[in-house]
């Protein structure tokens, strides 16, 4: 297994959509020529569930701007990511040589007098959606 990148989630991460960073965009999730997106699935290293990430070109000056959108936010969502959290994604070899994505998603602590003041924010932020 193979690292693509780490990256550490920022508030647009966590609300929107990730952007993909340019090189390994250009290595690996690459969208065909005249296509604006992709759907990549991506294997969660927690329960080895398939996850779909569509991958789309945003056309905004020089440069393409790929991101993550659709299916993204709900993999946010499930593993009640917030800002500064991180997801590390890596490339697989698969048995017929085809390659495969996998994603881990890590949950950092933030502690104050021994309480996850991490944990705190992600019981605020996510049980007002389930509401």
């Amino acid at each position: 297994m193979k690292l693509l990148f780490r990256k550490k989630l920022r508030k647009t991460d966590v609300k929107y959509r990730m952007a993909v960073p340019m090189k390994k965009y250009r290595e690996v999730f690459l969208i065909p020529e005249g296509d604006f997106s992709v759907e990549v699935p991506v294997i969660d290293m927690e329960d080895d569930s398939v996850k779909k990430f569509n991958c789309t070109k945003r056309h905004k000056g020089q440069h393409d701007k790929p991101v993550f959108g659709k299916g993204w936010i709900d993999f946010i969502k499930e593993k009640q990511l917030v800002e500064d959290d991180e997801v590390i994604f890596y490339e697989e070899e698969g048995e017929t040589s085809s390659t495969r994505f996998k994603v881990q998603a890590k949950r950092n602590e933030c502690k104050l007098l021994g309480v996850d003041l991490r944990k705190e924010i992600r019981r605020s932020t996510y049980s007002k959606q389930q509401n």
